[in-house]
C-alpha cells in the first residue's frame, strides 16, 4: 500500500506536469504542456509524456532533459517539474483514452517509483504534510487527488558542482490496484544539472542515454519456461553491448547474484534498438522472482561510454513441473513427463528439457524423483 513519508524540506515552487494527446474534433486542448496525460488504450493505462518538455532549455524531437538548477539556498538541485495528471478531472484530447468509473470504487490509479537514482527524491507537494518518496517501490494514489494535477517536485542532493555531464533518472509506471486496467509500460524521466543562469546549448550526453521503452514479458509477469525462457528490453535510441554481459540476474529471495546470468545469451536487434536474452542453458527455480538488471555494458551506441539509463526487470519463473502450463502439478503433467522418460545419460529430447528436473542432460528417475515432490494434483 501506500508509502507516506513526510518531509521537513521546505516546498518552493510547485511543478506541473501532463502532455496532451491532439483533441479530436470538436474537443479543446485545455492541459498544459507540463503535466502527463494519463489514460487507456484498450484497457491498459499509460502516460503520454511526448510533448511534457515545455519548461526546458532545449526543445523536441529528442524528448530533452528537464534541467535541474542549483538552490543556495536548500543546498540542493531541484526542478518543479514534471506532474502527473488526474485521470478523472484532467483534459482528454481523445475521450476514448479516458478512464471509466469512479475512483477508489472501480480503479485505483498508483504511480510507482521502478527506478531511481541514487541522492534523487521524489516529493509530492499536494499533501499536507507531503509524501516524500526516496527508493524503488514507493508509490501514490492518484485515485485520492481531487483536483486536475498532482505537484510534484524532483530533488538531487549532491553537492554544487561544475560538470557539464551529471544526470539523475526516474522511472514510472502506473498500476491499477483494483484491477479494471492493465499497467502502464515503464517511462522514465531524465533530469540534467546545469548552470540555470547561463544553460549550455544542448543537452548533456548523459540527459539522452538511452531509455526502456517497454520488456518481454512485461514488468513482474512470468516468464514463459524454466529452460528456454527469453527476455528482451526495447529502447528508445540505438544500443551497444561492450565489455561484459548486458544484465545481471539475481534471485530475489536469496540475492545469488549473477548466479543465472550465464545461463543466457545475448543478441541485440538489427535496428539497434532492442536487447534480446535467451536461455541456453540451466534450469531456472519455479516460483521463484528474479532480477534482472542492465550493467554498464549497455552503451548508446552514438555516444562514446555514455551507459543505458539504470533499469531493473522483475519476472516471476512459473511453476516447475507444470508443463501444460494450467496452474498445477497433476495426471496431465505426468503424461508429458512419462512421454519424455528415457533414462540415464540419454540425450533430452529438444521438446523434452523442461522434464529434465535435475539439470543432469537426461529424463530419468532422479528426474522423476524431483517431479513427485512437485507433485500437487489438479488444482
Amino acid at each position: 500500500m501506500m508509502n507516506r513519508l513526510s518531509t521537513s524540506i521546505a516546498l518552493g515552487a510547485i511543478l506541473f506536469f501532463v502532455a496532451v494527446i491532439p483533441a479530436a474534433s470538436g474537443q479543446p486542448r485545455c492541459c498544459h504542456l507540463d503535466h502527463f496525460l494519463i489514460g487507456h488504450h484498450d484497457g491498459k493505462l499509460f502516460a503520454d509524456y511526448g510533448q511534457v518538455y515545455r519548461h526546458t532549455f532545449w526543445s523536441p524531437p529528442n524528448t530533452p532533459p528537464y534541467e535541474l538548477c542549483w538552490s543556495p539556498i536548500y543546498q540542493r538541485w531541484s526542478n518543479y517539474e514534471p506532474n502527473f495528471g488526474n485521470p478523472i478531472l484532467g483534459c482528454y484530447g481523445d475521450m476514448a483514452t479516458k478512464l471509466v468509473g469512479t475512483p477508489n470504487e472501480d480503479y485505483q490509479i498508483w504511480f510507482e517509483i521502478l527506478g531511481l537514482s541514487a541522492d534523487f527524491r521524489i516529493v509530492v507537494t499536494a499533501t499536507t504534510p507531503p509524501v516524500e518518496l526516496t527508493q524503488v517501490g514507493n508509490r501514490y494514489n492518484l485515485s485520492d487527488w481531487n483536483e486536475n494535477h498532482v505537484h510534484v517536485k524532483h530533488c538531487a542532493y549532491v553537492p554544487e558542482h561544475s560538470s557539464s555531464n551529471v544526470c539523475f533518472y526516474v522511472t514510472y509506471r502506473l498500476v491499477d490496484d483494483f484491477g479494471m486496467y492493465q499497467p502502464s509500460e515503464p517511462f522514465t524521466c531524465v533530469f540534467a544539472c546545469v548552470d540555470c543562469n547561463n544553460p549550455p546549448d544542448e543537452p548533456p550526453p548523459c540527459a539522452l542515454a538511452p531509455m526502456v521503452e517497454s520488456t518481454t514479458p512485461p514488468y513482474r509477469a512470468t516468464l514463459g519456461s524454466l529452460a528456454d525462457a527469453e527476455l528482451t528490453f526495447t529502447f528508445h535510441r540505438e544500443i551497444v553491448v561492450e565489455g561484459g554481459p548486458p544484465v545481471t540476474i539475481t534471485d530475489e529471495e536469496t540475492h545469488m547474484q549473477d548466479y543465472y546470468t550465464g545461463y543466457f545469451d545475448f543478441t541485440v536487434s538489427p535496428d539497434g534498438m532492442t536487447l534480446i536474452l535467451n536461455q541456453i542453458s540451466g534450469m531456472l527455480p519455479g516460483q521463484t522472482w528474479l532480477q534482472a538488471s542492465l550493467t554498464e555494458h549497455v552503451k548508446d551506441a552514438n555516444v562514446e561510454d555514455q551507459s543505458a539509463v539504470p533499469f531493473t526487470q522483475f519476472i516471476c519463473t512459473p511453476l516447475a513441473s507444470d508443463f501444460d502450463g494450467d496452474g498445477d502439478v497433476d495426471l496431465d503433467d505426468f503424461n508429458i513427463f512419462v512421454g519424455c522418460l528415457n533414462g540415464p545419460d540419454v540425450p533430452v529430447e529438444p521438446d523434452c528439457e523442461t522434464a529434465d528436473l535435475d539439470c543432469d542432460d537426461d529424463v530419468d528417475l532422479a528426474s522423476f524423483a524431483a517431479f513427485q515432490t512437485h507433485f500437487s494434483g489438479s488444482a
